[in-house]
């Protein structure tokens, strides 16, 4: 009878051991999904200010000037609430606006607009790399939840549902 009790106690210990093991293994993928969207949304802060501060400057230039100030206002509020299609479809809208105002005259510092952009296109190309390591991590994140021993886990523990995202580009039927 003491070698069942025994033996039992261990195999609850171990059972024990074995979920926290698969739970800590859950809870480091879904940090690295959360860590790659934080820093997603501090490049997105940084380059809309770079923007912003355009807009600012230009601040009686043409039309698309003030709809770019609207579609980063736009962008800022989405992102705040989580909307991801909100913020996808804004970044569509900010990267055609910019490409578009890059193009026209505007009454400011050439040199600054030289300095802005060459800042919005460093941060824009971080944007993107960071977009495919945040849609990497979430496919693996994601793979892992639907995981025979990982999925019971998972729904039990409450982990997040997080959504894909393309990386924009100002085609929105040919993401970059």
């Amino acid at each position: 009878m003491a070698i069942f009790v025994i033996v039992t106690i261990a195999g609850l210990v171990g059972l024990t051991l074995g979920i926290a093991r698969l739970y800590s293994h859950l809870a480091v993928q879904e940090r690295q999904v959360v860590g790659t969207w934080d820093q997603l949304e501090r490049l997105l802060v940084q380059r809309n200010g770079h923007l912003q501060k355009v807009c600012i400057q230009a601040d009686s230039g043409p039309p698309a000037v003030q709809d770019l100030h609207r579609s980063l206002q736009r962008q800022e509020t989405a992102r705040r609430r989580g909307d991801l299609t909100t913020v996808a479809e804004a970044e569509r809208e900010i990267r055609a606006l910019w490409d578009s105002i890059y193009q026209q005259p505007i009454d400011i510092n050439r040199e600054r607009l030289d300095e802005s952009t060459r800042r919005v296109v460093a941060l824009d190309q971080a944007i993107r790399d960071t977009l495919i390591r945040y849609n990497a991590a979430l496919q693996t994140y994601r793979h892992t939840c639907r995981s025979p021993f990982y999925a019971p886990l998972a729904w039990l523990a409450g982990m997040g549902r997080y959504t894909p995202l393309q990386p924009p580009s100002s085609d929105p039927d040919n993401p970059a």
